[in-house]
């Protein structure tokens, strides 16, 4: 199981405390104990990332972010390509309406083999599954966050 990470699933681990962000965690920490890169996402997330935190001068939460994006053990920042810029104007043409992030984002996780993508975006969740039925998608919530702890630990 490859998983791939919105932008907006970062936030709410990382700058939110509550039931969902301390599962977020949770399941980061299982990323740790795999030999794989379980977790993915695109360079892009981290201009996503640091507009608010830059225009706040939040230079900590901004090295945070920085840091956590930066190849590590549990996660793979996938650069942004031409392929991945192609895929996604591709994605755009059959879905009206899906943003070029967005667009890019999905992209991103078919070219890297994921085989499910987290966002808290319900709009992209829809479009996701319309534009790329091979991508299961998921919501950050406490049920499905504690199944797929579950799945993953057994």
């Amino acid at each position: 199981m490859r998983i791939y990470l919105d932008t907006n699933i970062f936030i709410a681990a990382f700058e939110r405390r509550d039931a969902v962000s301390d599962r977020l965690g949770d399941l980061f920490s299982t990323g740790l104990d795999r030999s794989d890169k379980m977790f993915v996402t695109s360079e892009l997330t981290i201009s996503e990332l640091l507009v608010v935190p830059l225009r706040d001068g939040r230079r900590a939460l901004v090295g945070y972010y920085s840091d956590v994006l930066s190849e590590n053990e549990w996660l793979h920042a996938y650069p942004v390509a031409k392929a991945v810029f192609v895929s996604a104007a591709g994605l755009r043409a059959e879905r009206r309406g899906l943003r070029l992030p967005d667009a890019i984002h999905l992209a991103t996780a078919l070219a890297t083999g994921c085989s499910h993508f987290m966002t808290e975006d319900s709009s992209l969740a829809v479009a996701g599954e319309t534009a790329v039925p091979a991508l299961r998608m998921l919501r950050p919530d406490e049920p499905t966050l504690k199944s797929l702890l579950e799945s993953l630990q057994s």
